[in-house]
């Protein structure tokens, strides 16, 4: 059933209904509609039941200019970084993986868009070695990208993260810490 969304939409994803969750509230989950979950499922009703596996299309994002599409297209993104750099950590270590992506773009000393942010040379390991294109994100990167998006930056406003226990690099020692949160450590150049 997914392979026969794949020429639609940019992605589709099975999704597991969780007790509590409604149509509603997963279709905001992965930036998608709620007709359009309907739709995929061959249902019109609006009633789901735990443990039910529905496919979640997302509409072909990186060929819309307006403002949804640019919505979606920084969610997916900042999510997709988010699942490269930070699968395993923590919520709000996932959710300061999306926040220094955020600040980076509003800093006037990085690139002034999402993409730009990620695709910036040597800016991310995970683009760097492909990480980054091998997988699509999970649900709860999706919700931590939104947690970023909304405004919660557990970073204290910190440009760079790194790993202590994997990084080379020897500038990166300079920055100043403002929060550590599981193996990441954040900070700033000052």
């Amino acid at each position: 059933m997914l392979s026969s969304f794949k020429s639609v939409f940019a992605y589709a994803k099975e999704h597991v209904v969780s007790k509590g969750e409604s149509l509603y509230i997963i279709s905001n989950w992965y930036g998608s509609n709620v007709d359009a979950i309907k739709a995929a499922n061959k249902s019109w009703d609006n009633t789901i039941y735990p443990g039910e596996k529905l496919v979640i299309p997302v509409n072909n994002i990186t060929v819309n200019n307006s403002d949804t599409g640019n919505y979606l297209q920084n969610r997916y993104l900042i999510a997709k970084m988010i699942y490269a750099e930070a699968r395993g950590e923590s919520f709000e270590g996932q959710v300061a993986v999306g926040a220094v992506i955020l600040n980076r773009v509003k800093s006037g000393i990085f690139p002034n868009s999402v993409i730009g942010v990620i695709y910036q040379p040597g800016a991310f390991e995970a683009v760097e070695n492909g990480e980054f294109f091998n997988h699509d994100p999970d649900l709860e990167a999706f919700k931590a990208a939104d947690a970023a998006i909304s405004g919660w930056d557990p970073t204290g406003g910190a440009l760079y993260y790194f790993n202590p226990a994997t990084s080379s690099s020897p500038w990166i020692w300079s920055l100043t810490i403002t929060n550590v949160i599981g193996n990441h450590w954040f900070g700033n150049k000052y």
